[in-house]
């Protein structure tokens, strides 16, 4: 399913991002990934991208969901005994991963976050609040006995 450029922007637009036209896509579909992300990164649901793009599962979205932050947290994160005393940081800044989940326990939300500290992306910390919940997940699954 091949989309024009104005057909895309009247997709997208209700998100206020523009469509991706190229790059890695959904297997056996047109769909560039990058379409997935820029919807959920302009304030769009997984429902609202798998309505848009129906030729791409929602097994598929899934895969893509946890493959991005899985590869994303090593490109994210970087530890060095130089920079905080090894404390890990977000790569790129000197900005701790522990500062976000203090800031979210206590009560700010990832909004006020990203306000105040202007060298966090919204990208970053949504591959860091995926990657704490899957580990806790896989902790859960793997302390549960059957």
């Amino acid at each position: 399913m091949a989309l024009t450029k104005s057909a895309a922007a009247a997709k997208v637009g209700k998100y206020g991002v523009p469509i991706a036209e190229s790059g890695p896509k959904f297997a056996g579909t047109d769909v560039p990934v990058a379409n997935l992300f820029r919807c959920l990164d302009g304030g769009g649901s997984l429902d609202a991208f798998l309505k848009d793009f129906p030729a791409v599962s929602r097994a598929q979205a899934v895969d893509a969901l946890r493959d991005e932050a899985r590869v994303g947290m090593d490109a994210a994160i970087h530890r060095d005994p130089r920079i905080m005393d090894g404390a890990p940081v977000f790569r790129g800044t000197r900005l701790p991963v522990k500062s976000l989940f203090d800031y979210l326990a206590d009560g700010y939300s990832l909004d006020d976050f990203l306000y105040q500290f202007p060298s966090a992306s919204r990208e970053r910390m949504r591959r860091a609040l995926e990657a704490a919940r899957q580990a806790l997940e896989s902790h859960a699954y793997e302390n549960t006995s059957g």
